[in-house]
């Protein structure tokens, strides 16, 4: 479990960090763009959250 909650951390991280990307791009970000980026950021924190939860419950 320590290693799948490890793995959940990292993965929910980089997919939060890459939902932004578009946006130190430079693209032209729209209403409809934001929205998309809000629910991938809020999806990645639940991730990481239940991958920092599975390592805290191994310590």
């Amino acid at each position: 479990m320590l290693t799948l909650g490890t793995l959940l951390l990292f993965g929910g991280g980089l997919m939060a960090i890459a939902a932004t990307t578009p946006m130190g791009a430079g693209a032209l970000i729209t209403q409809a763009a934001l929205v998309q980026m809000g629910w991938s950021i809020g999806i990645g924190t639940i991730i990481s959250l239940l991958g920092a939860a599975l390592i805290l419950r191994n310590r």
